[in-house]
């Protein structure tokens, strides 16, 4: 106390002896400050309570010493001096296990200064580095702190700076959280890149198995058009073979007869005219047939295409309107983002 007098008293001494240069002093009121910084309130609260939990554990432990002083003073006439002592060497290494958890707690370098350094020394340091700023910026040669145990007989409000200080620490606050915005916001842009990248892919990917899909399609019809064809040929060839076959067994039979017929070049030639017109016939009605199943075939596959590609198309319309919302939903969500932090 004498000797912050003493510094005070000297610091008021050499600003006199240089009066020919002013001095400008500021001060500030820790206290004030401190009371105003949210970081430092929650950092005393957090060190309140655990200093009331560890006040907890040291008067359950003052209580059990005390007990045991009471139970040995009133036991005492009842027990030999070998017990006696016991008891009295447990009480000790009770005290003594009460003074270390005290200094573990309370002493110069225990949990208390530990946890203090830790909680409260930033915003302490956030302080000294705010009023070093503002010293410099407004050329104080002297500030003082008004809490501390330095008496001032007087301080002129226009000197203090508690204000200053405290702005100094908001806008640095501000400014933290701004950037920490701005890098969550740079993050969530590109999540949303990476997302929007990886639908990209899934849809070229999706492209490829479709186009994948149709190329076995059209493979697959054209194997079944092959065997299709040559289903056809084959049964063909059989009905032309199986009509050869009737055709002599007619021949054959007429051959066979009892009465035999005069044969002449005119029934011989009428015959054959028959027989060929029976032929031309049976082809013509195969060719039919089969141009008729093909063309059903092909009206049949036709559909089918037209069908499918009208699905596709329906699809993809559904999936770009799809896309479309959630551009549009995303670039909402950044409008009402950027008029909130405006």
């Amino acid at each position: 106390m004498i000797r912050k007098v003493l510094f005070f008293l000297a610091i008021i001494s050499s600003t006199a002896m240089v009066a020919q240069k002013p001095q400008r002093i500021g001060y500030i009121d820790m206290e004030y400050i401190l009371e105003n910084v949210p970081e430092y309130t929650d950092a005393q609260a957090r060190l309140n309570a655990k200093v009331v939990t560890w006040q907890q554990k040291l008067d359950a432990l003052k209580r059990e010493i005390e007990i045991m002083k009471t139970d040995l003073s009133n036991e005492k006439p009842l027990l030999t001096k070998e017990l006696i002592s016991e008891r009295e060497e447990d009480i000790q290494i009770k005290e003594e296990d009460l003074r270390k958890l005290q200094a573990a707690y309370f002493g110069p370098k225990g949990d208390l200064y530990l946890l203090r350094k830790q909680l409260v020394k930033p915003v302490q340091d956030q302080i000294y580095n705010a009023v070093q700023n503002i010293a410099t910026r407004k050329k104080y040669d002297i500030v003082l702190d008004k809490s501390s145990d330095l008496i001032m007989l007087y301080a002129n409000k226009k000197f203090d700076i508690s204000e200053l200080v405290l702005n100094s620490i908001v806008k640095g606050r501000k400014k933290a959280q701004l950037e920490k915005k701005k890098t969550k916001r740079a993050a969530d842009v590109d999540k949303a890149g990476e997302n929007v990248q990886k639908r990209l892919d899934a849809k070229a990917q999706n492209r490829a198995d479709l186009e994948a899909r149709l190329k076995q399609q059209q493979e697959a019809k054209a194997k079944l058009r092959e065997e299709r064809k040559k289903a056809a040929e084959e049964k063909r060839k059989k009905r032309l073979e199986e009509i050869e076959n009737r055709k002599k067994q007619s021949i054959q039979a007429k051959s066979g007869k009892t009465v035999k017929e005069q044969v002449t070049p005119e029934n011989t030639k009428a015959t054959d005219s028959v027989q060929k017109a029976t032929i031309n016939s049976v082809k013509d009605s195969i060719k039919n047939s089969k141009r008729a199943a093909l063309l059903e075939r092909l009206k049949r596959q036709q559909e089918a295409k037209a069908k499918l590609r009208a699905e596709q198309r329906k699809a993809a319309e559904e999936k770009r309107k799809k896309r479309l919302e959630e551009i549009e939903k995303r670039k909402k969500a950044k409008e009402r983002e950027k008029e909130n932090n405006n």
